[in-house]
């Protein structure tokens, strides 16, 4: 029976070790709304979302000529030159993995966007035109883990437009929460081994 509940405690503690943690996505639908579809120039910077901090934008609702999402997003334009950035930056106060975003392109152009985060790794997107049917958004991923700084910036550096949307990440378990569970294992393991068996 003690062997049963060793057995059954270890699989219960190795289950959570092993368990992979849940995606958030952040959608600004609950931050954007009532918000209104036109650019104001006016900066919600820095802006804080659960572990994730944005800054370099605004939100806004239900904005023209975006294709792929036409609610809640936060947008960076350069034509207020009033505190909007290119790059937008993502901070995050604990360590994703598994991230992506949706770039949408609101230039009268063709642009190309590149997501980078602080560990090196990059991806880069050329979008059609804002209102185009297709291709003027795009879902980017980076491959890294423990990212703490994530940078959307639009190649167009004297006059930018272009939104983010869908921030998907998973959050890396702390070290110190491994550690507790492996101790736990070993706990279970040594109390039920050390256990004399009566005959």
């Amino acid at each position: 029976m003690k062997s049963l509940i060793a057995s059954a405690s270890f699989g219960l503690l190795l289950t959570l070790a092993l368990a992979p943690a849940s995606a958030t996505v952040i959608d600004f639908e609950a931050q954007a709304a009532n918000r209104g579809g036109n650019l104001t120039g006016i900066p919600d910077s820095p802006l804080t979302i659960g572990i994730a901090t944005f800054t370099g934008g605004e939100l806004r609702f239900g904005l023209i000529n975006l294709p792929a999402d036409e609610t809640g997003v936060y947008v960076s334009e350069g034509l207020f030159g009033s505190g909007e950035t290119n790059p937008l930056v993502i901070t995050f106060a604990t360590p994703v993995s598994d991230f992506s975003v949706l770039v949408a392109n609101g230039d009268a152009q063709n642009q190309t966007y590149t997501v980078s985060d602080e560990l090196g790794d990059s991806a880069s997107v050329t979008l059609a035109l804002s209102g185009s049917l297709n291709n003027a958004a795009k879902t980017v991923a980076l491959s890294g883990s423990d990212i703490t700084t994530v940078s959307i910036t639009s190649a167009n550096v004297s006059f930018w437009n272009f939104a983010i949307d869908n921030v998907t990440f998973s959050a890396v378990p702390e070290p110190m929460s491994v550690s507790l569970v492996l101790v736990g294992l070993g706990v279970t393991f040594c109390c039920t081994a050390s256990r004399p068996t009566r005959s």
